[in-house]
């Protein structure tokens, strides 16, 4: 094992692609098989031997505190602020001088496991280069860029993807101090300082880890979805699922329960309801008799009515979807910051306190604001902002 025994956790970002779940707290705090998406990267540094971590945190940073405070398994946290989200350099920048020597960064909105990190820091440790950064094979390299390598050496980073590699970044990194020179000489671009333009700056080589670790990052709600559905099925053990339903929880005799779900402490399951496989249900979720829900995310606190149907749907906390309420899912097509996407796995996505009335049919891929409401009885085909209302 290395010696890198501190790690920067950056986690200031937004998540503007998973709006509108991510308009009152930050993407590392959504919830994935029950955990905070943080929870998984600091676990991965924690078991990699990382004994001081400092996080980055900027939109929604009290959610973070709060939920945290000073430590982590044993381990003490430090938080500094990018009050401007300004980029992953910029982010770095921010923790310069919470750190000393040679340290870890990783992204605090990304799924990993602790091979993500052991893997990086072992093969930065035995090297003299001045950074590793992980890669991971990728199909969808016009989304996250490509990476470059020759001989083990990162010989190139392209932002855009040029098609001449399967490999991206996989948002792990081992830096010494030489990384925030390299970080003064990176320029801004589209009002960014990425942390990949400081590699290039560096004055010494980087290389490349190439771990078999688990690597998933949630940026979409259908990829929130699918991340959910997978960590159920393939990688319980690594959110801590002991227990398909929590002692505290209630499920009808009548009721179904498949496998691979995960349904929280002081859940209620009404009766005749159905909970399919790669469905999470959090604290105190109500689902209503009849009810049917597959592979979706439920938040605390919220109700599902009798006779609904959710399926491939997102609903945060405090929400409620009124009786026999249609969430059909399967195949939606939306825009996500000016990007069209087409035949995407995805439901409704249904934002914290939102209230959806009895009847209403949703149409797969809208969004509905925190705090909007849809009357009974609406086929709903648009988004619905933040405190707006959808009346017949």
């Amino acid at each position: 094992m290395s010696a890198l025994t501190q790690a920067v956790v950056l986690a200031a970002g937004e998540g503007r692609r998973v709006r509108p779940l991510t308009r009152y707290q930050p993407k590392p705090m959504l919830r994935v098989a029950g955990r905070p998406i943080l929870e998984y990267p600091l676990d991965a540094v924690v078991d990699s031997g990382v004994d001081h971590v400092v996080i980055v945190v900027g939109h929604g940073r009290n959610r973070i505190q709060n939920r945290f405070e000073n430590s982590y398994r044993g381990v003490d946290l430090t938080y500094v602020t990018q009050s401007t989200q300004l980029g992953s350099g910029h982010a770095l920048e921010a923790a310069a001088d919470r750190v000393d020597g040679e340290f870890l960064v990783v992204n605090g909105d990304n799924v990993i496991d602790e091979t993500m990190v052991r893997v990086t820091a072992d093969r930065y440790a035995e090297s003299d280069a001045a950074a590793c950064l992980a890669v991971v094979t990728s199909d969808r390299t016009g989304e996250y860029g490509t990476v470059g390598v020759k001989d083990g050496v990162v010989d190139r980073i392209d932002e855009h993807g040029d098609g001449a590699s399967a490999r991206i970044n996989a948002g792990v990194y081992a830096f010494d101090q030489s990384v925030f020179d390299a970080l003064d000489r990176t320029e801004y671009e589209d009002g960014e300082r990425p942390l990949t333009g400081a590699i290039a700056e560096l004055d010494g080589p980087a290389i490349a880890a190439t771990p078999n670790g688990v690597w998933f990052d949630p940026s979409y709600p259908w990829e929130l979805l699918r991340t959910n559905e997978r960590i159920l099925y393939a990688h319980p053990t690594l959110a801590g699922v002991t227990e398909q339903v929590k002692e505290s929880a209630r499920v009808h005799e009548s009721a179904v329960v498949g496998e691979n779900v995960l349904i929280g402490p002081d859940c209620k399951v009404s009766a005749g309801a159905v909970v399919k496989g790669g469905t999470c249900l959090l604290s105190s979720t109500i689902v209503g008799e009849n009810a049917v829900i597959e592979g979706s995310i439920v938040g605390p606190d919220s109700r599902v009515g009798a006779n609904a149907l959710l399926r491939d749907t997102i609903v945060g906390g405090g929400a409620t979807i009124g009786d026999g309420t249609v969430s059909p899912g399967r195949s939606a097509t939306l825009v996500v910051d000016g990007v069209e996407y087409v035949d995407r796995r995805l439901g409704g996505v249904v934002a914290d306190r939102a209230t959806v009335g009895a009847n209403v049919t949703i149409t797969p891929g809208c969004r509905i604001g925190p705090r909007g409401t849809v009357a009974p009885g609406i086929a709903l085909r648009r988004d619905v902002p933040e405190n707006a209302e959808v009346v017949a």
